[in-house]
């Protein structure tokens, strides 16, 4: 999250715009009938990464905004997680499985910890 926060404490004006084409994308990706299955997704994944770099800013920017926007639309902070908690789970599983960068798998991590996913309550 530093490389958008610091977009965002700068004024940047593409970092909005940067999050709005990772969330389209990521609906896209959950609409595919393979992103139910961990090595399907994580497959998928692999591929998206070089998507998400070339849309979302640069390489680091969307390597982040990646992993940030896939969870962060599964999360809410009144819920949490709530029913979306095994989808989150998934997705924190194919990150770890994928061929994506240590980077990204590095970013996945700290999300998933930062969310508390795989404590008993996520809200």
């Amino acid at each position: 999250m530093h490389f958008t926060i610091e977009l965002l404490i700068s004024g940047d004006q593409n970092v909005n715009k940067y999050y709005q084409a990772a969330v389209e994308r990521w609906k896209d990706i959950w609409s595919r009938p393979a992103s139910t299955e961990v090595i399907d997704l994580a497959t998928m994944l692999s591929r998206e990464q070089a998507w998400f770099e070339h849309h979302c800013g640069t390489r680091w920017i969307g390597q982040e905004i990646m992993v940030v926007s896939g969870f962060g639309m599964l999360y809410s902070t009144r819920v949490g997680f709530a029913d979306q908690v095994e989808q989150a789970q998934l997705l924190y599983d194919a990150f770890q499985r994928s061929m994506c960068s240590i980077e990204v798998k590095v970013i996945a991590r700290d999300m998933a910890e930062s969310y508390r996913l795989f404590e008993k309550s996520t809200a």
